[in-house]
């Protein structure tokens, strides 16, 4: 967006054709940061987890989602840093190499976010730390021992209780022939069993050079949906929705639809707790803009 204004008469254009529409923002700070054109530049994640500021980065993210009316931001990242592997893919963006260092990062950026009503989601599962090619651009296979693995899914599994949806990565782990966003194993039996996460999947991107192989976006969307993701994210392609709605209609068993919406519901309950909870206003976004300068600065 352009400009706050833009921003504001997207939301209440949305709201007005869309009743109950569910908005979330992709807002991690540094390099993910959607509010920048509006706000300034955001705090970087990992140099605030870094400096002990993950929670007020968290704040400042739930503060200027809250200004728009946004109740749920696609953040935190949960990887781990791995040096020479993710650290070219995820630059920036992770909190620790070690699990209890991203635990901590990722718990006080989710307190920041609820101070102001806004739910979090962990990102990407099952882990993408070790991915030596970005998957905006192609497949990460990403090739780990069992304690490696294990190493990776050790923040989702700890933190499984603490944010209410878990964003599904397209990278194969393990020599999988699937991206996990199409894989059952990972979606559904890792995740649900492995990991002990309740709460909302949603994939990541379904336009990304990851799934180039993978079909149309309809197909991809299928796919993901009966794989175990509940909600899908395409980002730009807006024509290919009515057939991917299409696509899962006819594909996806009764049972998995249920599911999905049986999850969606309580996304919405836990929507509408933190709402009624959260302990502060944000301000106007002027205000925020000259906090995320000084955070910036802080950090610097």
């Amino acid at each position: 967006m352009a400009s706050e204004r833009q921003l504001r008469a997207l939301v209440a254009d949305l709201r007005g054709e869309i009743p109950g529409v569910l908005l979330c923002a992709d807002q991690e700070g540094g390099s993910v940061d959607r509010f920048r054109a509006i706000t300034g530049p955001s705090p970087d994640f990992a140099r605030a987890a870094a400096r002990g500021e993950a929670g007020r980065a968290g704040a400042l993210a739930g503060e200027v989602c809250a200004a728009f009316s946004i109740a749920w931001d696609l953040a935190p990242v949960v990887d781990l840093g791995v040096a020479g592997a993710g650290a070219r893919v995820l630059a920036g963006r992770t909190a620790s190499g070690e699990a209890d260092g991203v635990v901590d990062a990722a718990a006080a950026f989710l307190e920041g976010l609820a101070a102001f009503g806004v739910a979090g989601c962990l990102k990407h599962f099952p882990g993408l730390g070790r991915a030596v090619v970005d998957s905006h651009l192609d497949l990460p296979r990403i090739a780990v021992d069992a304690g490696a693995f294990e190493k990776d899914l050790a923040p989702f599994r700890l933190l499984a209780g603490r944010a209410p949806a878990v964003m599904i990565s397209h990278a194969a782990t393990g020599g999988a022939r699937l991206p996990a966003t199409l894989d059952r194993d990972v979606a559904t039996d890792l995740l649900r069993g492995g990991a002990k996460f309740e709460g909302l999947a949603i994939s990541d991107d379904l336009e990304m050079g990851a799934l180039a192989d993978f079909g149309s976006v309809p197909e991809r969307a299928a796919a993901a949906f009966e794989a175990g993701c509940d909600l899908l994210c395409v980002g730009k392609d807006t024509a290919a929705l009515p057939p991917a709605a299409a696509a899962i209609e006819r594909k996806a068993p009764g049972s998995r639809r249920g599911e999905a919406d049986r999850r969606v519901g309580k996304f919405r309950e836990e929507l509408g707790r933190l709402g009624a909870v959260r302990h502060s206003a944000p301000r106007a976004v002027a205000a925020i803009a000259e906090a995320f300068h000084a955070s910036c600065e802080r950090l610097a």
